[in-house]
């Protein structure tokens, strides 16, 4: 096949034109990254590590001193909720400190989800959209080179690595701040906590929420690809796509958490 000739833009680069464009967009972004991964995987093609480190730090290391404070707040945040419960209406503590672990099963996965959109997301798609708007995705596409592994293949990955690790990392810091804070100002012993775990976190539960950020980061990789090769070439594309991918993941991040909530 012939590549385009000069001056013409690729049908990619020109972007989607409607929402069944879009989601047609979406599956040739994922199917794409995951023929790259497994032609990877039997050694046909190699990872851009460089693209692959520099997302881990964005991603992870970057973000790692703010969502662990958010962590913390959120912890004594139910804690302050969960004592003033003990205290002014005097309910059993098992059962509430057993409502403290759900919503922090619950919490968690959509708080990491929504600082993974806003940070490697957004970022995601201003690139690709800065690369439209600069020529340098037709430039690759004239060059043999498929721009959908080389701009998202390494930030997929990285997005997924670090939303499980922040995941665990912000449930750990949680419920330490939880427990921390009603021992301290509640007397409620560490051992109570224990036993609420083992009432409410079944295997299901924690798979579950392990699960989940797995999932949001497909999900907003996606919608930052569409969203990034649908900004046109105007100036103002990037901040465009940077919008539309903000609003876009956290919808559907909170859409894609009911489902698994009415799944149950």
């Amino acid at each position: 096949m012939n590549g385009p000739r000069a001056g013409q833009s690729t049908p990619l680069c020109r972007g989607p034109t409607g929402p069944l464009e879009e989601l047609g967009l979406a599956w040739l972004v994922l199917t794409r990254c995951l023929s790259h991964y497994l032609r990877v995987l039997v050694g046909r093609e190699g990872l851009d590590l460089p693209a692959f480190a520099a997302a881990l730090r964005q991603i992870g290391l970057t973000v790692l001193p703010a969502i662990s404070l958010v962590a913390l707040a959120l912890g004594l945040i139910l804690a302050s909720q969960a004592e003033r419960v003990f205290i002014d209406l005097d309910l059993p503590r098992l059962p509430i400190l057993s409502l403290g672990v759900a919503l922090v099963l619950e919490l968690v996965p959509i708080l990491v989800g929504i600082l993974v959109a806003g940070r490697a997301g957004v970022a995601l798609a201003a690139r690709q959209a800065g690369l439209i708007v600069s020529g340098e995705m037709d430039g690759l596409t004239v060059s043999g080179l498929d721009p959908i592994p080389f701009t998202l293949a390494p930030v997929l990955l990285a997005m997924l690595l670090m939303s499980f690790a922040l995941t665990v990392w912000v449930g750990l810091l949680t419920c330490l701040a939880l427990v921390a804070w009603l021992w301290g100002r509640a007397g409620v012993p560490p051992a109570l906590f224990v036993d609420a775990l083992r009432q409410t976190v079944q295997p299901g539960d924690l798979a579950e929420a392990l699960a989940k950020p797995l999932i949001f980061a497909v999900v907003i990789a996606l919608i930052a690809s569409v969203c990034g090769l649908s900004a046109g070439r105007d100036p103002d594309g990037p901040g465009r796509a940077a919008t539309r991918t903000m609003i876009g993941a956290v919808t559907a991040i909170l859409l894609t958490d009911l489902v698994f909530v009415l799944l149950r």
